[in-house]
């Protein structure tokens, strides 16, 4: 299905979720959350807000955000490859600083309890 709306018109989007292969999508605003699931070689833009961004079972993603988009939560579940660009304050518009999303945990028992933290590589 395509949707097209006069340039005047804008769309309210609540929740939008992407399902494909090597595409790339440009979001302005989501009420409630932006959601890719099993989308390999993706490209997220988000211009101005959305409160969530949610990734289950997707590989090399690239997710562009906007200064009103940096308190995003971001969860991911079975991905890998992801990386999110953030706008470089001061810097003009179109100028990011990309930043890769950990992979690799590490989970300890303490007391009884999982505990997983994020495996940082220094060096």
């Amino acid at each position: 299905m395509r949707i097209v709306k006069p340039a005047s018109e804008r769309l309210a989007l609540n929740n939008f979720t992407v399902n494909c292969t090597k595409t790339s999508v440009l979001v302005e605003s989501a009420i409630s959350s932006v959601s890719v699931t099993n989308s390999p070689s993706f490209t997220l833009q988000i211009t101005g807000f959305a409160p969530t961004i949610q990734l289950d079972s997707t590989d090399s993603g690239q997710i562009f955000l906007s200064k009103d988009c940096l308190g995003a939560e971001i969860t991911t579940a079975k991905c890998s490859s992801i990386n999110i660009s953030l706008p470089v304050e001061g810097e003009e518009d179109g100028i990011y600083d990309e930043k890769p999303v950990p992979e690799m945990l590490l989970t300890k028992i303490q007391d009884g309890k999982l505990v997983t933290t994020v495996v940082e590589h220094v060096g």
